[in-house]
Parts: structure tokens; sequence; C-alpha cells
């Protein structure tokens, strides 16, 4: 119970970080998320929604996925290391007992690694550039690995390809017709929270607006367990 918790706990922060910042991403590029579509439309079709077992014949949502979590890193200094032997790196001597914190933005956005780091650009995984999967270094290191780190991929998967395949992502806009711009600008923190920011999402079609209330009538939600957590988190 309390392993499945903290999981779960530290998913409430993490992998929604992730998600909310696909979401401008979406907005700024909609490119991206047209191409993300029209895949999920060829494979899939619009009868249903998708799921795990078509993930293998998504590689641009999962090229998408990779750059939503190397675009917005959630932990830009990672977690705190300390070094358990002496050791030389490029000339410096790094004492046992040194506290080390990675610089996880820099490595995902070093342009001698990525191209144009700072463009959300899926392509960047497929061939011909098969530029590095992020994973080693957005879910951490060594013995301190996020434990977490498939529950979240397949977390990330089933919000995002499910959320493109009902929804389109849209600036808000004003009374005056102008659109809502998005600050990309993180809240501190050790996490990258990002701002608040408004935007507007609206189902993709009247077939889309069908299956999703048909979906509603299938799958009613269920009674809460919080009360059940509440009281093992007591006990």
């Amino acid at each position: 119970m309390w392993t499945a918790m903290s999981l779960y706990r530290a998913a409430s922060d993490t992998t929604v970080i992730t998600l909310i910042a696909f979401t401008p991403a979406m907005i700024l590029y909609p490119d991206v998320q047209r191409k993300a579509q029209d895949e999920i439309d060829r494979v899939v079709g619009f009868g249903k929604l998708p799921t795990f077992e078509d993930r293998d014949k998504l590689p641009y949502v999962n090229a998408l996925i990779k750059e939503a979590a190397r675009w917005w890193p959630i932990t830009p200094l990672g977690f705190p290391h300390v070094v358990d032997s002496d050791f030389d790196y490029n000339g410096f001597r790094i004492p046992n007992g040194t506290t080390i914190l990675p610089s996880v933005y820099w490595f995902l956005h070093d342009p001698q690694v990525y191209h144009e780091p700072e463009t959300f650009e899926p392509e960047r995984f497929l061939a011909p550039r098969n530029e590095p999967d992020p994973a080693s270094d957005v879910f951490g290191y060594g013995r301190r690995i996020c434990p977490g780190r498939f529950f979240a991929d397949s977390s990330l998967y089933i919000n995002i390809v499910q959320s493109l395949s009902m929804f389109d992502f849209r600036h808000a806009v004003k009374d005056d017709g102008k659109e809502v711009s998005i600050s990309l600008e993180p809240q501190p923190g050790i996490l990258t929270h990002p701002n608040k920011f408004q935007y507007l999402i609206t189902p993709r079609s009247r077939q889309h607006i069908d299956l999703i209330n048909q979906l509603k009538a299938d799958t009613p939600w269920e009674p809460s367990d919080a009360d059940h957590l509440q009281s093992a988190a007591i006990q």
C-alpha cells in the first residue's frame, strides 16, 4: 500500500507538470499537434479511443512524448547525489562525500546534442535524425533513478494520445478577438511548474462529441477511494 501511494503521490507533481507543459507546446506548435492527430486518425480511426495496444503503431506520438519530457524537464537540476569515492573528471578532483547536482536542463538543451533545443520538434527522435532519447536524464541516475518511470511513461502516453485524439488545443481569445499570449517562464522551485495560462480546448468534431458522451455513459465516475487511502495513511 505504501509503495503504491508513494508512486501516485510522486506522479501528482512530476507527471502532471509534463502534461501541463504539453498543452502550451500543442498551442505554440499547431503543426505538431496536427501531425500527431493525423497519425492517430490513420491508425486508430474515429470510432474509439487509442489504447496501449496502438502504441507501437504510433511512432510520431511516441516521439512527441519524448519531446514533451525533453523540452520541459521537470527537475532542471535533478536531485542531489553524493560521491562515494574519489575520482577525477576533466582535470578536476572530485573527493568522496561531494554533493553533485546534475544539470539536467543543460543536458537536454545542449545544442551540440539536440538541434535547436528550444524548439518543440518530435522529428528529432525519428529517422534519420535519431537524436538521443532523453529518458536517461529525465528519470535520474544510478540507484536513485525514478522507481515509477515506467508508470510515468505509460501515464504520459495514455493521457496525451487520448487527449489528442479527442480535442484541439488553441490559444484563448480576448473580447477584442486577439489571442491570449502564453508565458513559458516556470515558477521558482525544485520542480519547474509552468505559470498559469489561459487556453481553449474543444472537441475536434461532432463525431468526437458523440464518442465522448458515449464514453461518459459507458464508464461513469466511480466512488472515490480517498477515504480508504486516508484511513490507510492514519494507520
